[in-house]
């Protein structure tokens, strides 16, 4: 199993895929890079995939600490492309790796070749406050099973709802594999996430997905997104939720692979 050493911290990471270009895929919050599986086939013909677990998930470290910090997470993908000796990738970031990747590209400027930003946040409003507050009771209150109930109409649409409950069952069983003590701290991170004074200034080609039936980052935050971010693209999944990776995968690794230089 492959892991860097960057800047104290074990990180671990996989890679795979045939294509020239490096694309690093960066994970929602709960996320491992397990949770990129679905993915895998559409996108390994086209592009070299580098897949990473941030401070806090999967295999690796996961610190004490009141919070991890966006921008350290974004310094620690911009130390794994040094230590795999890559000048430069195609990031496409998902939810909280979204927000991550808005940071990378402020504070590594040339590091990006474009960004693609999937159910992201411009910045964490109190309506995102109060949902991770929510979150963190009822883990609290009644373990997996309340937190898992209450985060369900934030993560899924009506239709996968409807013609998925098997899955369910199979995703509450990962979301209890998750250490929720280092998700508090992602989710405290993402308490300080505000790139709105600095997105007009990015100097890359940006595209923004989103369904329409987005709870959690919602189609304003898409919006507005692609207000501040200089030509930035936007497109509107219909009928899809939050969680792209699982339900809207052909629609996303589409979007993904249409927005790759030529």
């Amino acid at each position: 199993m492959p892991y860097a050493q960057i800047a104290g911290h074990q990180i671990y990471y996989e890679e795979s895929g045939h294509g020239g270009q490096t694309l690093l895929l960066l994970n929602g919050i709960t996320m491992s890079t397990v949770g990129w599986t679905l993915m895998l086939p559409q996108l390994e013909p086209y592009f070299r995939l580098l897949r990473m677990d941030f401070l806090g998930q999967g295999q690796s470290d996961h610190p004490p600490a009141e919070l991890y910090h966006l921008a350290e997470q974004a310094d620690l993908a911009c130390g794994l492309l040094d230590q795999l000796q890559i000048e430069q990738a195609y990031l496409v970031g998902l939810s909280y790796g979204g927000m991550v990747a808005q940071h990378f590209v402020h504070r590594h400027p040339g590091r990006a070749s474009r960004l693609f930003l999937a159910g992201t946040l411009a910045w964490a409003d109190s309506v995102n406050g109060h949902i991770g507050d929510s979150w963190i009771a009822a883990n609290s209150q009644g373990g997996l099973d309340l937190r898992y109930q209450v985060s369900i109409p934030w993560l899924f649409s009506s239709r996968f709802l409807a013609s998925n409950a098997a899955m369910l069952d199979d995703l509450k069983m990962l979301a209890g594999m998750v250490d929720w003590d280092a998700v508090v701290r992602l989710i405290n991170g993402v308490r300080q996430h505000d790139a709105r004074t600095w997105l007009p200034e990015l100097q890359l080609p940006v595209h923004i997905l989103v369904g329409d039936e987005d709870r959690l980052t919602p189609l304003y935050q898409a919006r507005l997104l692609h207000s501040l971010i200089p030509d930035a693209g936007l497109e509107i999944l219909p009928g899809a939720g939050h969680v792209l990776h699982i339900e809207a995968v052909e629609a996303f690794a589409r979007g993904i692979i249409q927005f790759s230089p030529r």
